[in-house]
């Protein structure tokens, strides 16, 4: 039975501020590191003479912790340029981020993610004449290239992160069931194996309760069906998947918690999810490389009975491309009037020292760094996500066969959940598909469309 004909037989009858890693990518809501989120930053241990920068992140918990010890790291090189780092929560980076700049009061660097260049293009600026010979070779050409508007470099990226599945591996062992999905009918198979002869959920679409989740998994099960959240080029973008296949994969996605009982339509938390997933009671999940942090227990350790594996999600049904969503952390120059050119040059080259010598972007975040020397180093390839756990070889493995795919380059602020949160009303059973998708699809052509 192949991806069309389940497809076809399927019948076509929260804040958006929490983003990605550590939380889904950026944490989720406060300083993360004690640090001022008012927008004044302060010079701390800069030596006379140094060149300033100030660098806005949004990081929480383990990435946050990450990105000081590199910002420490450039500090200490004594290179005439120092650092002062500030946390701003995710939820209010972006507001935040064009008020600076319309204020004048932007910072030098800003982290956001790779997608959001076009979004974020009038209020940053190009960086092509301060880069590094041979910069662009540094990186993955799929990463460098989602960084690229109308011929010009906005940023640099830190990561390439992605969605794929998780199985527990205790589960599926209890059911007797092979991870090794080839294709729907096997998938399906086994997600009815494991509700039958275990008392574990089997599979959840999505990993959190807000619509930037389902909007993630959406891509990958559409983009496998054929179909596409807009067609035609950035700038004039129409929006596409509230046609058949659209609605097809949104009922198929609804099947999960409805028809097929494979999970439940009610979330206990947020984060209910990954919750199950970790005590047993979910078998397996759609998530980001950057989710085994959500895993650890207060010690900050992977719990020594939690058994898992991560692979490629390309089990959906159709006869699209087998692709997964992916998405960079960036790091974006605003625009500021009172920046001299030497401070312009002294931020890409901040910038450029932290996305091509970051082995704890990996080791802790859980990401597989742009910089392709890094990725490959003996530091990454011997951390536990690469060796025991497969995250970040795993990514590796589909970034080099060009199996992950940016979402659109939009200018608007494409994750929001005023977007995509019927779709989580459609995966609760809280409305129905066709009404589900149409809504999503008009909100998202209106602000297409301004």
């Amino acid at each position: 039975m192949n991806r069309r004909r389940v497809l076809s037989a399927g019948g076509a009858a929260l804040a958006a501020g929490i983003a990605g890693c550590a939380g889904l990518t950026g944490g989720g809501g406060s300083s993360g590191d004690g640090s001022s989120s008012d927008g004044n930053t302060g010079s701390d241990g800069a030596a006379s003479g140094d060149v300033e920068i100030d660098y806005w992140m949004y990081f929480g918990a383990q990435e946050n912790e990450e990105m000081t010890a590199l910002v420490d790291e450039f500090n200490s090189q004594d290179n005439g340029i120092h650092v002062n780092k500030q946390s701003v929560p995710f939820g209010e980076f972006l507001n935040k981020l064009f008020t600076s700049v319309n204020s004048g009061n932007a910072p030098h660097v800003a982290s956001y993610y790779g997608s959001y260049g076009r979004h974020l293009k009038p209020i940053t600026h190009s960086i092509d004449d301060y880069l590094s010979d041979g910069a662009k070779n540094k990186y993955f050409d799929i990463a460098w290239d989602n960084l690229q508007v109308d011929g010009s470099t906005y940023a640099l990226p830190i990561d390439i992160h992605g969605k794929a599945l998780y199985t527990n591996d205790g589960v599926l062992e209890s059911a007797g069931v092979d991870p090794d999905f080839t294709d729907w009918q096997a998938f399906s198979d086994a997600c009815d194996t494991i509700v039958s002869d275990t008392d574990s959920r089997a599979f959840s679409f999505i990993n959190w309760n807000i619509g930037q989740a389902a909007f993630r998994a959406y891509i990958i099960a559409l983009t496998q069906a054929g179909g596409n959240i807009v067609t035609g080029e950035p700038g004039s973008y129409k929006v596409a998947y509230d046609n058949d296949v659209g609605m097809q994969t949104a009922d198929l996605m609804t099947k999960i918690t409805g028809d097929f009982g494979w999970d439940t339509p009610q979330f206990q938390s947020d984060s209910a999810r990954v919750q199950d997933f970790v005590s047993g009671d979910l078998g397996m999940f759609i998530a980001g490389t950057w989710s085994v942090n959500n895993f650890e227990n207060e010690s900050g350790k992977i719990p020594e009975d939690l058994s898992f594996s991560f692979q490629n999600p390309f089990m959906f049904p159709g006869e699209g491309d087998d692709v997964a969503w992916c998405e960079s952390n960036s790091l974006y120059f605003p625009k500021n009037e009172s920046h001299s050119d030497a401070e312009k040059q002294a931020a890409v080259e901040f910038a450029e020292y932290v996305t091509q010598n970051n082995t704890l972007w990996a080791s802790a975040g859980g990401h597989l760094p742009a910089a392709k020397s890094v990725a490959t180093s003996s530091e990454v390839k011997n951390t536990d996500l690469w060796q025991k756990y497969g995250t970040i070889s795993t990514m590796y493995e589909m970034v080099t066969n060009k199996q992950v795919r940016y979402q659109p380059k939009t200018a608007i602020h494409i994750n929001s959940d005023r977007f995509w949160g019927p779709f989580v009303d459609m995966y609760l059973q809280n409305t129905d598909v066709e009404s589900g998708v149409k809504s999503s699809a008009n909100a998202l052509k209106q602000a297409l469309n301004q």
